[in-house]
């Protein structure tokens, strides 16, 4: 039985790579309709995974900042399926070496940084600054990558994100990932559906806190640790 639903799996990857490619390929094109494709192609791909997704709390319709756990790349479909608004994404430069990909990134007001380059993080914080004065979202990772050995526990989290949000002055809504990348197993590769959950946080100004992004890690760790819990019991 895994075997069979390791080869129907691959053929879900390979779906969803189409799905991608397409898609990057119908933004550039036709910017105009980037959202109806975005949208559309996430919730391809989060029915691979996700055969129930539960919402706990309410986005801020107010909120410029989103921030979340880093759990896997899928992450990015499964919250494009729950906001239907744009949101824009900070990637790391090396994903816009990928022609198709940067092609789409540069045709949708997608951020791209080189995290090492001083020069990229300012003109990084001057294009959120215009795209939050547009009124469109913009979603972080503080911890900058994921923690593949243990995605139930966030790794350190990076001071950029901090910087970015008291700088601008911007307000911050987190919200936590529950359970998505339990839906890929290993030995063999299948994916295996599992119920996701998000859950939005309250959201703040960060000049309202000097504490505020320690202890919003600390209470989204509490967070995920009590809804890890719940699954394991």
């Amino acid at each position: 039985m895994k075997i069979l639903n390791s080869i129907i799996s691959i053929f879900k990857v390979i779906i969803g790579a189409l799905c991608v490619f397409i898609t990057s390929i119908l933004c550039g094109i036709n910017p105009k309709n980037e959202l109806f494709y975005r949208k559309t192609c996430s919730k391809i791909l989060t029915k691979m995974f996700a055969k129930e997704i539960i919402i706990e709390g309410k986005l801020d319709p107010e909120a410029q900042l989103l921030i979340g756990n880093h759990t896997h790349n899928m992450d990015i479909a499964l919250m494009e399926t729950t906001i239907p608004e744009k949101l824009i994404w900070v990637a790391k430069k090396e994903l816009g070496e990928t022609p198709v990909i940067k092609y789409m990134l540069t045709k949708t007001d997608m951020i791209l940084v080189d995290r090492n380059n001083k020069r990229s993080i300012l003109q990084m914080i001057k294009e959120i600054k215009e795209r939050t004065q547009r009124g469109l979202k913009v979603v972080l990772f503080p911890e900058g990558t994921r923690n593949k050995l243990d995605p139930k526990k966030m790794i350190t989290w990076k001071n950029g994100v901090k910087g970015v949000a008291e700088k601008l002055n911007l307000k911050v809504q987190p919200f936590v990932i529950i359970n998505l990348p339990f839906a890929f197993k290993k030995n063999p590769f299948r994916i295996e559906p599992q119920t996701i959950k998000v859950i939005f946080l309250d959201s703040f100004y960060p000049k309202d806190n000097p504490n505020w992004y320690e202890e919003t890690r600390k209470k989204m760790q509490e967070i995920l640790d009590k809804e890890y819990q719940k699954l394991n019991n």
